[in-house]
């Protein structure tokens, strides 16, 4: 069932992909929209995102074009099938629904982090990557762990005001990681 609840959810991750690409065209400063592009574009092609690239681009997702709050309804609707959240809800109510999600994720990451990897049994590491958008079903114990400590580095580094990136992160740190 995982497996088919992945599939379910990927094929939500082009569409997400597609919508932050074209959302960052429309980003004021040169260099942030530049970098979104280049990242876009490079998961597009394939490559898995660098901790580094999500973290450059961060101050581009908290209070301008690409918070949460201001997102367009149909990408807030991809991003809410990532979540498993129901798309057929009215826009302010996606967008509640999302933010709350992502903030109660990054509120475990904490969590995890205080707790450390080291204590989580291979089930609880598996359904811990699943939650974040990794399929983690046909990984091994070590590819689970390198990819859950990359995005607690990446999570608990960042601000509720940032949580549409950490939302976009399900995807960009996912869709390329191998299966």
């Amino acid at each position: 069932f995982l497996d088919a609840y992945d599939s379910i959810r990927r094929d939500s991750y082009p569409d997400v992909v597609r919508s932050l690409a074209l959302a960052a065209r429309s980003l004021p400063e040169p260099r942030p929209r530049e970098l979104l592009q280049q990242l876009c574009a490079q998961v597009q092609g394939g490559a898995r995102p660098q901790l580094a690239q999500l973290l450059a681009v961060r101050s581009s997702f908290s209070g301008s074009l690409l918070a949460l709050n201001r997102l367009q309804v149909d990408h807030v609707r991809s991003l809410s099938q990532v979540l498993f959240l129901t798309p057929h809800l009215p826009a302010f109510f996606l967008r509640h629904r999302l933010r709350s999600h992502v903030l109660e994720i990054r509120h475990l990451d904490r969590a995890l982090l205080h707790l450390g990897l080291g204590q989580l049994s291979e089930e609880e590491l598996r359904a811990a990557c699943y939650l974040r958008g990794l399929n983690s079903t046909h990984l091994g114990r070590a590819e689970c762990r390198a990819w859950l400590e990359q995005w607690l580095g990446l999570s608990c580094e960042l601000q509720a005001s940032e949580a549409s990136l950490l939302a976009h992160s399900m995807v960009l740190l996912s869709l390329n990681y191998r299966r």
